[in-house]
């Protein structure tokens, strides 16, 4: 017998056995094998190891994996059971073949129970026991079993010297040394600025401590792989490196085991465990230029027992711990970057090979693999497993993107048929459900708190979100966040296992789409319907009433209520709360001129409420309202009408003709009416709502103040400028008294006030009216809303009117390109701005793109309002002057006399556009010596602007001297000379 003096389980060989473990049967057999084992253990010959000795929540595959490749012996029991388990037939069995025929363990098959023995790769194996009997058919198990034992204890036997003659040879290590069997990864792709933290974190000055760094963050994110990666860039830097599963004390105590033997360090001839991290842990603090990575640390106790307090040498430490203290720095991994993730699936499923640069990529292969890496959040495990997907399908990306949609479950459930031993070997979905049950293991409610997180927008979840809305939760939740000690100390449990995170310096938490798939997808239709509705409720409790005062709440909430749109659409949820957030949101997306997404969500909002039998009235009327002003924006004006007045009707009908709701809808039509040019029909809603608001609300009310600039704007739309000019100043007041003085609201009245100072020639006031409304909306409203274009219209022409044509026509253009963004290229604002630029060019003598946008801007008034509008009319007067002086004369004529019909229909005979056509049609007939018609056209045009502008206006003075030249052309000179002497005397 061969001399078996040695004595420890260092020096004993190692055995894996390999069996059903969910077969009772097979257990009962391996546990009678295990006690005819018992002499080999007692005389310290063999160590045994075996699944069931996992303990729970470890790694389990990758255990499995160190044991496999450390084992000197790997015994595997067959049955049908056996043969059916996927862990031992596809992976334990292929591994121990790998590892027989490269010579580095012996194989040795023991049959349990009767199987198909010639069919299986290990035909070419000698069973036990002898001739290939299984156990259970043996008349006597215990002879059976014994028959086994001996098998077993020959290769004991044959293998103790062999390792004894190895282990006496074992001297100190050469070095440089690696202890790391891992390749580096071929399809390591990006995470270079990782890669430059960590060489920067890591010098070699005189140090009296190691530098200890932690790579943290979830599993499957990448940390290994970025330590692997960083350990054979920089292998040339150090003399040892020594590569740790760390994943559980018993799975560290067996690799340092395994590198005191390639050490030779003396220890390793004792049992003591202690004893060993403690030689390990000298023989690194007497090392130079070492680097140590504890890979998968699951418990920072271990830290102390390997890493020595003195030293010069490295630490890398990857782990989900996010809160590590004061004894390492850390750099959190999070998920590749979009254009990363496309480039590492590319190159993972064989579409790109070697180095192949992206550019020589097809598009379409490009945008396709976008797709996938955005639905799969960036998350390198979830890229790797659809990479190999791919690679062993064939299906191609179209196709993959396609089954993700519909077999999320599945896809991520399934790791793939060849997986690196290096490599994440579980599943996304197995790789997250552990660390969800480890968290759930510290409190039940947090996987309650989980699956609601799961159903919230993930990137943006305010703290105060989960607090503020916890009455619409279902217990254990509702008191949970009713009691914010036990919240946080629930949300630390998440954020330490990488669950979840803060965003920097920020109540904000933010948690990965990839563990929300997985969290949603473990649940049963119904009950993702019922955490979809629970989060709507908490949402729509949290999301206010939309006005300015809230917008800064709104904004903070936004991402949460557009993702709970899109719960409502999944779902096809129809509750009242569905209903109330959906028309908030709409309303506030229109408030930020995101027109498209206000239509889709009003329109949404309004279906549910007319569905649904609680839905009341008044919602719907306050749906309608919130259409209304959006088609009216977007110049739908027969839309806007139509739900205005049903709005009307609905709020009349339930709240009475003197609710100040019903006065909104009237107020709401009387904005609609004036931009019609319904002057006289707009006028009498605004009287009728003024007297609402003066009586419900009182004479100084922001909604008294509110009607009264609309009245403004429309007397000043009539010619009333007197009457106008009173309803802005008290507008102005009752706004200034009332509200913060940067509300947005101020600005309408000081537009209507500098429009009036700029009609009287008063341009200095009329330039610091506009000046401070513009100020107000920019700080105010986004940097492209429509009433900034207004604004910046309005002191555009100002400084047209002072001769600073350069200035005008850079806010013109700015206005423009706002309102063509925003609303569109055919909206009615856009050819105003048109109109005014057209203005710019005929004065800079540019008479052939001043002709382009007038006839542009006409165009789309025409198509907007119909061809008798007075905005219509106003590019018609300026087309026409164009014309006529160009001497177009033919083509001048009938655009002035059409403008002045359309503004003596709609704005009556005696308003000063009235006036203005006169004017211009006078001059034209003069210059074709129609002089009569022309005198008649000058007399009636002085007469209203002097009844309109007063003896002093420019406007007065220039028509006066176009009538006295006129006069001179038909030889009445003194009739010339009283006109302009009656001018002065006037203005005495």
């Amino acid at each position: 017998m061969p001399d078996m003096s040695f004595t420890s389980l260092s020096q004993a060989v190692k055995i894996f056995f390999s069996y059903a473990t969910s077969s009772p049967k097979d257990k009962r057999l391996f546990k009678k094998l295990a006690a005819h084992l018992s002499v080999l253990r007692r005389q310290r010959l063999i160590d045994e190891w075996y699944d069931s000795a996992i303990s729970v929540g470890n790694n389990f595959s990758q255990i499995i994996e160190n044991q496999l490749r450390s084992a000197d012996i790997i015994v595997l029991l067959i049955s049908a059971e056996f043969l059916a388990s996927p862990r031992c037939y596809e992976y334990e069995m292929q591994r121990a073949l790998e590892l027989s025929t490269s010579g580095k363990a012996r194989l040795i098959p023991v049959i349990l129970s009767p199987i198909d023995w010639e069919t299986l790769p290990l035909v070419n194996y000698a069973p036990l026991p002898m001739g290939g009997t299984p156990l259970s058919l043996k008349r006597n198990l215990d002879a059976g079993l014994v028959e086994v034992a001996q098998g077993i204890r020959k290769v004991v036997e044959e293998l103790a010297g062999q390792l004894k003659r190895v282990r006496i040879r074992l001297a100190t290590p050469k070095l440089p040394m690696c202890h790391c069997s891992y390749r580096q990864n071929a399809f390591f792709t990006d995470r270079e600025t990782i890669l430059e933290a960590v060489s920067s974190s890591f010098t070699f000055a005189q140090t009296r401590q190691p530098r200890i760094l932690t790579l943290n963050g979830l599993g499957g994110i990448g940390k290994t792989q970025i330590a692997l990666e960083y350990l054979h860039r920089t292998s040339h830097l150090y003399r040892s490196i020594v590569w740790l599963n760390s994943s559980s004390r018993e799975t560290l105590s067996t690799e340092v085991s395994n590198l005191a033997e390639k050490l030779g360090l003396p220890e390793r001839d004792h049992a003591d465990e202690g004893q060993l991290f403690a030689a390990v842990k000298d023989w690194l603090q007497n090392q130079t230029s070492w680097l140590l990575v504890l890979d998968h640390l699951d418990d920072l106790a271990l830290i102390d027992l390997i890493v020595p307090s003195q030293g010069s040498g490295h630490v890398i430490l990857t782990t989900h711990i996010q809160t590590l203290g004061e004894i390492t720095s850390m750099i959190p991994i999070t998920q590749l970057d979009i254009d990363a993730s496309v480039l590492f699936l590319l190159k993972r499923s064989g579409i790109i090979r070697g180095k192949t640069p992206l550019a020589q990529t097809p598009p379409e292969a490009i945008e396709q693999a976008r797709a996938i890496a955005q639905a799969l959040d960036g998350f390198p495990l979830a890229l790797d497993q659809a990479g190999a997907y791919l690679e062993e399908t064939g299906c191609g990306l179209n196709n993959y993107l396609t089954l993700l949609q519909q077999e999320r479950v599945t896809l991520l459930s399934r790791r793939g048929r060849i997986v690196s031993t290096q490599n994440h070997p579980e599943s996304v979905t197995i790789t997250l459900t552990l660390a969800i049950e480890k968290v759930i293991q510290q409190r039940p409610t947090n996987l309650q708190l989980l699956r609601l997180l799961a159903f919230l927008q993930p990137e943006a979840i305010p703290y105060e979100l989960l607090v503020d809305g916890a009455a619409e939760l279902n217990e254990p939740l509702r008191s949970l966040a009713a009691q914010p000690l036990a919240l946080n100390e629930a949300l630390a449990d998440l954020h330490s296992y990488s669950l979840l995170h803060y965003l920097a310096d920020t109540t904000i938490l933010r948690i990965r789409r990839i563990i929300q798939a997985v969290l949603i997808d473990a649940l049963p239709r119904r009950q993702q319907r019922q955490w979809a509705s629970q989060v709507i409720r908490m949402v729509n409790r949290v999301f206010p009433e939309v006005h300015f005062a809230v917008r800064a709440k709104c904004e903070r909430y936004l991402p949460q209520a557009q993702h709970c749109a899109s719960l409502i659409t999944r779902y096809q949820l129809s509750s009242k709360e569905a209903g109330q957030l959906l028309e908030r949101l709409g309303f506030y997306c229109y408030q930020k001129a995101c027109y498209q997404e206000a239509e889709k969500y009003l329109s949404q909002a309004l279906q549910l409420q007319e569905q649904h039998h609680r839905a009341e009235a008044q919602e719907i009327a306050s749906t309608l309202n919130a259409l209304g002003l959006l088609y009216h924006r977007q110049a739908r004006y027969q839309e806007a009408e139509s739900v205005h007045l049903r709005a009307l009707e609905l709020r009349e009908q339930v709240l009475g003709p003197t609710h100040p709701q019903t006065a909104e809808s009237l107020y709401n039509l009387a904005v609609l009416y004036g931009s019609l040019g319904q002057y006289q029909q707009a006028e009498q809603f605004y009287q009728r709502v003024l007297s609402i608001d003066e009586q419900t609300n009182g004479p100084e009310h922001p909604g008294t103040a509110k009607t009264l600039n609309n009245l403004g704007l429309i007397y000043m739309q009539q010619g009333k400028y007197t009457q106008a000019e009173t309803a802005y100043k008290r507008a102005l007041a009752i706004y200034e008294r009332t509200l913060p003085p940067n509300d947005p609201d101020l600005t309408y009245p000081l537009n209507g006030l500098g429009a009036l100072a700029e009609k009287h020639g008063d341009y200095q006031q009329a330039e610091l009216f506009y000046q401070r409304a513009l100020f107000i909306r920019e700080q105010a409203l986004e940097e492209v809303h429509p009433d900034i274009a207004y604004s910046l219209n309005k002191s555009a022409s100002v400084y047209e009117a002072q001769g600073k044509d350069r200035q005008a026509e850079e806010l013109y253009q700015r206005a423009l390109s706002i309102v063509e963004e925003v609303q569109g290229s055919d909206h009615p604002d856009v050819a105003l701005y048109l109109n005014n630029l057209a203005f710019l060019a005929d004065k800079k003598g540019n008479l052939q793109q001043a002709e382009q946008f007038y006839l542009r801007a006409l165009n789309i008034y025409e198509r907007a309002f119909g061809a008798n509008h007075p905005a219509v009319a106003d590019v018609l007067n300026n087309l026409g002057v164009l014309y006529r002086d160009t001497q177009a004369k033919e083509r001048a004529e009938p655009l002035l006399k059409r403008a002045l019909a359309i503004r003596e229909q709609v704005l009556g005979p005696t308003h000063p556009d009235t006036a203005q056509s006169l004017s211009n049609l006078a001059i034209l007939r003069a210059s074709q010596q129609a002089y009569q018609e022309a005198e008649a056209l000058f007399q009636r045009a002085l007469a209203l602007r002097l009844q309109t502008l007063g003896p002093d206006h420019s406007l007065v003075a220039l028509t006066r001297e176009k009538y006295a030249l006129l006069l001179e052309s038909m030889n009445r000179y003194e009739e010339a000379t009283r006109l302009r002497q009656t001018a002065q005397i006037q203005e005495e």
